[in-house]
């Protein structure tokens, strides 16, 4: 928590962050406006009271007759997430919520309702929490319908998954083998005593999370921070120095630059939101790498395509994020059912589109961050139905082409093919004969 701002500050930044996620605003929308130097202590209390939503939606209804309105309800939400996690004393906790809820105007009457609620569920804690923890919903911070399609996208892991994405997310960096190795950038991290284990191919994760300022030649470009799972896409995806390569929906820019980074080869990126095109730039500028950056719609090829054909695709497809719900912990609660269907038209549209720049001979990589089968193998069954000339490469032995991740935290084996450490993604390998 910063020492520059008391909580009753951080609450109130917390309260208009839980407000535009309710209007459908994405984590890094509802952040919007607030100061860098705060951004941390505010950000840290928005996922601590998602990683508790379904907690506190079934101990706030089971408290009061009413459900209170939004904005005293996200102050409630609070409190009752920093109580399940011993955050503050009790003490300070309703003290600094109280204060912040008497200097919000739509809040201000409901200040008294705020401290005799929490002061309640002070004294009658285990009673209350242990209530709540019987229903399912509340076990995987989820709701009954997310829980349901899990069960099936699953059905021998689902319940580990969900029990793993509720926990902090760990921290994985990717070494630039430009500029150093997995294991001398490791030694480095040792002598600031920064412990870490090898989770892939290039890929550490450490034992603790930092600041990337804590970094050693993180400004350098010696490293950068990205999932083991993301980063099999420069493995996967076959590409040789000289070949052109097409990185559609690029943004932040990782996936392309892990792709420079292994091999000099010619990369357009293509991103559709000229806010996340620019994380594109600043990605590359800082690991000293080169693209032609477009700011275009992927699906629309008339716009940007000059006829040339690629060696190469990576389609990392927009997609429900059902994968990277520990990093994402909004996820479950802002997508509804029929967001899966919307996405997976999203996915195809731009299947069909990038299929023709792709030149005979040549592999589309099709990825994506989600778990659901509608967004990975069935989409690529009715793709491959679609195209004659499209056939899957096996991505490892006994493996028919397509690779569907689940999140683990396990050893990593050496394989740099299978990372240790993960969120859920799909991979899929594609020729054109």
């Amino acid at each position: 928590m910063s020492e520059q701002l008391p909580l009753s500050q951080v609450a109130r930044w917390v309260v208009e962050a839980q407000l535009r996620l309710g209007e459908g605003r994405s984590l890094a929308g509802a952040l919007e406006g607030v100061p860098s130097s705060h951004r941390s202590a505010v950000q840290a209390l928005l996922y601590l009271t998602l990683r508790h939503r379904a907690l506190c939606d079934a101990v706030t209804e089971d408290l009061v007759d009413r459900p209170p309105q939004p904005a005293l309800r996200a102050l409630l939400h609070l409190g009752i997430a920093a109580l399940c996690e011993k955050t503050f004393t009790p003490f300070t906790l309703v003290d600094q919520l109280v204060t912040a809820a008497k200097r919000r105007p739509d809040t201000q009457k409901g200040a008294g309702f705020l401290n005799a609620v929490l002061r309640r569920l002070i004294r009658e804690e285990k009673e209350r929490f242990a209530r709540a923890m019987r229903l399912e919903t509340v076990r995987f911070n989820a709701p009954a319908w997310w829980i349901e399609r899990m069960k099936r996208a699953m059905p021998e892991d689902w319940e580990r998954v969900l029990t793993l994405v509720q926990r902090h997310p760990p921290m994985t960096l990717r070494v630039n083998l430009r500029k150093t190795t997995p294991e001398a950038y490791r030694a480095l991290l040792a002598r600031q005593n920064l412990a870490s284990v090898q989770s892939g191919a290039e890929a550490l994760t450490l034992a603790s999370p930092v600041p990337v300022t804590a970094l050693p030649g993180f400004a350098e470009g010696l490293v950068s921070v990205q999932d083991a799972g993301t980063q099999l896409a420069a493995h996967l995806l076959p590409v040789r120095p000289g070949d052109r390569v097409l990185d559609a929906c690029a943004a932040p820019g990782g996936k392309t630059a892990h792709l420079l980074e292994r091999c000099d080869c010619e990369v357009t990126a293509l991103e559709i939101d000229p806010k996340r095109a620019e994380k594109i730039r600043g990605t590359l500028d800082r690991l000293g790498l080169s693209a032609e950056l477009v700011t275009t719609d992927a699906a629309r090829t008339e716009k940007w395509f000059d006829g040339r054909p690629f060696d190469a695709v990576l389609l990392d497809a927009p997609c429900t994020a059902s994968g990277i719900v520990r990093r994402q912990p909004d996820v479950p609660w802002i997508r509804r059912p029929e967001d899966i269907a919307s996405l997976a038209r999203q996915q195809r549209r731009l299947l069909r589109a990038l299929w023709p720049v792709l030149k005979s001979g040549g592999h589309l990589l099709y990825c994506t961050c989600s778990v659901f089968p509608e967004e990975g193998p069935e989409q690529i069954r009715a793709f491959l139905k679609e195209n004659e000339d499209a056939e899957l490469v096996p991505l490892g032995e006994k493996n028919e082409g397509m690779m569907p991740l689940f999140p683990r935290e396990e050893p990593w084996t050496g394989d740099e093919k299978r990372p240790g450490i993960h969120d859920g993604f799909f991979y899929a390998l594609i020729r054109k004969k």
